[in-house]
């Protein structure tokens, strides 16, 4: 489920993206984090406008029924959005517009079209609907003469987890026969036809 879900935003972020109007501008990379601001920031700067989305962690499970083999589990997700612009620091960070619209995308509007993107969004999944969670910042600075701006925001939602029962062992001497009823849906009270399997 944790592939499926970030699949998910991954591509609903690549499809706004892509649209037309859509978003004003074009990300240039809309990918699964994969350590890529820790040995390769050098690189990944000129692949900005860019936002990459990982997996950050679940919370505690809680049951969802009295048999306790379905789970409600909280997952978050994250969301990395980087701007560089060679105007500085603040151009990074707020963009550039003129007449009103965006010449040079900062990080600020990334975040905020993100959010318009996810946040009460289900992606069409069996899923709680994102919300939004804390924003964090991961650089704001200069490298080589341009500004370069990275912030984060979580994304919180709930699935149920399905636990598989207890298997039966048919060679267990506490399991020799089983009975099998067959109901309709009009009448689930009373089997319509009703027999016994032995498991031996």
């Amino acid at each position: 489920m944790i592939a499926v879900i970030e699949d998910a935003i991954i591509a609903r972020l690549k499809a706004a993206s892509a649209a037309t109007p859509g978003l004003g501008y074009k990300f240039q990379h809309v990918e699964s984090y994969g350590g890529e601001f820790d040995d390769e920031l050098d690189m990944v700067v000129r692949k900005f406008p860019s936002v990459w989305v990982t997996f950050a962690g679940f919370g505690k499970p809680r049951p969802s029924s009295t048999q306790k083999h379905k789970w409600i589990t909280p997952a978050t997700f994250l969301t990395m959005a980087g701007s560089r612009n060679v105007r500085g620091e603040r151009a990074t960070r707020q963009g550039v517009k003129v007449a009103g619209a965006v010449i040079e995308v900062g990080v600020y509007q990334m975040m905020d079209d993100i959010s318009l993107l996810l946040a009460g969004n289900d992606l069409g999944l069996a899923i709680k609907r994102f919300m939004p969670g804390a924003v964090r910042t991961l650089y704001n600075t200069k490298q080589r003469g341009s500004g370069v701006a990275i912030f984060a925001r979580e994304w919180h939602t709930e699935f149920v987890e399905v636990q598989p029962r207890e298997q039966i062992d048919p060679s267990h001497g506490d399991y020799l026969k089983v009975g099998i009823g067959l109901y309709l849906p009009a009448d689930a009270v009373n089997p319509v036809d009703s027999g016994v399997v032995n498991l031996t």
